[in-house]
């Protein structure tokens, strides 16, 4: 299952430069990456083990619409990876891509997943 958010670029998440500050859409990947994680294993208390390299292929500036998608892509025992990308939606561009691995914990250990 595929997971939506749809963010209007406002000034004050902008650099100096005047493009999309990339910590804002790193915390948005995560933010996603918990949804698709947490929606396919209700049961599950997740946290973010790694993200893989966040390749920013194309600006976002103000007043840009940008989709940001998340989805499980693979599942293992005790973890899954969910795919993160986001995309303007005005002009159908790529903004980013990058995955991120979410391990089930519980008491401070990796713990099974039950789906």
């Amino acid at each position: 299952m595929r997971h939506e958010k749809t963010l209007l670029m406002r000034p004050e998440f902008l650099n100096h430069g005047g493009t999309l500050f990339g910590g804002y859409m790193m915390q948005w990947a995560d933010d996603m990456a918990y949804n698709a994680a947490s929606l396919a294993f209700p049961n599950a208390i997740f946290v973010t083990k790694l993200f893989g390299q966040f390749d920013f292929t194309s600006p976002a500036v103000a007043g840009d619409i940008i989709k940001i998608y998340s989805q499980v892509e693979s599942v293992g025992t005790t973890s899954c990876k969910i795919t993160v990308w986001g995309v303007n939606a005005r002009n159908g561009a790529e903004v980013f891509h990058t995955f991120a691995v979410m391990v089930n914990v519980k008491d401070g250990r990796k713990t099974p997943l039950q789906p």
